[in-house]
């Protein structure tokens, strides 16, 4: 079995599984994890623990390798055992083509709620969960697998507001905020979380969590050179919140890279009036428009050449 994608891998059971059911994204299993020819991958952090039986939960894996066993696992029956040949990381990170292969076994699983059977509250409490450890990979560098986990974190976002009207119209006020705290919202203004209750996200909790997800996809974007992409979700992240001075910025230095410097100073104008005195949103300002001047000074000469 193969799959395409930046958690590409191949996999051959070796032993079959039983049951009807596999396992599915937050399922609690008991997998046991061998790494075949150990000695050339020494310095590598597969992110699980090899040769013992160890409890996981599907999707909270932070490492690239990790990661792809955790997707091999929603297609594994319980009791099944398997090799998996697999990448070291990303095809484009530093680890570049090295390849492993790994025996996998999966012992047992609980498997979680499904999606269509899922609360308003969980779907957000999974989104939360989803988000931060996209930001811990992403600071372990991690790049990949920050980028897996904050694209399933704006999922869980937009499949709870399918059901959002039965939960939020009973308990949120007038003002957008909930009727058991209209003071303090849940999230600071880098999206971190500071109360796991999800009965006390506000309206604007919600909106600024799905703002920093997109943000963070760019982020991640960026890291890879995918500038045109990077600043579509840029764009998406101000559908949200339009005075975010990280995805102005942010954005602004997506088009200055692919040469549309007259939607960066539009952007940066923006950013710098939100935020005066912000260095590095005058600096890039500066660079803008003088690119933009020789873009016209070189027009003007050409222009004046065929009109002699």
């Amino acid at each position: 079995m193969s799959m395409t994608g930046t958690f590409s891998y191949e996999k051959l059971v070796l032993k079959e599984g039983y049951g009807k059911y596999k396992p599915n994204e937050f399922s609690e299993c008991h997998i046991l994890l061998h790494l075949l020819e150990p000695e050339q991958h020494a310095s590598l952090n597969i992110g699980y623990q090899l040769d013992k039986e160890i409890k996981i939960v599907v999707g909270h894996s932070l490492t690239h390798v990790a990661c792809t066993v955790d997707l091999c696992l929603l297609t594994m029956f319980e009791g099944e055992k398997c090799t998996l040949q697999c990448t070291a990381a990303a095809s484009d990170a530093a680890a570049g083509d090295e390849y492993l292969m790994l025996e996998l076994t999966l012992v047992s699983f609980l498997a979680a709620n499904e999606l269509y059977s899922t609360s308003y509250q969980d779907k957000l409490m999974r989104a939360v969960t989803l988000k931060e450890l996209g930001t811990s990979a992403f600071v372990a560098g991690n790049v990949s697998t920050a980028f897996h986990k904050f694209s399933r974190s704006l999922k869980y976002l937009a499949c709870s507001a399918v059901d959002k009207d039965s939960f939020v119209s009973d308990s949120i006020l007038s003002n957008g905020t909930c009727a058991s705290d209209s003071c303090h919202p849940m999230l600071n203004a880098n999206g971190d979380v500071s109360d796991l209750n999800m009965c006390h996200l506000t309206c604007d909790d919600i909106a600024r969590l799905t703002c920093h997800c997109w943000l963070n996809l760019a982020a991640c974007q960026l890291r890879y050179q995918n500038f045109k992409m990077a600043a579509v979700n840029c764009s998406k992240a101000l559908d949200k919140d339009p005075n975010n001075v990280k995805g102005l910025f942010r954005r602004a230095q997506c088009n200055m890279k692919i040469g549309n410097e007259h939607a960066a100073v539009v952007d940066l104008e923006q950013a710098l009036a939100l935020e005066p005195g912000n260095r590095e949103i005058t600096r890039l300002l500066s660079t803008a428009r003088q690119l933009i001047r020789k873009s016209d000074d070189k027009l003007a000469a050409a222009m004046s050449k065929m009109f002699r």
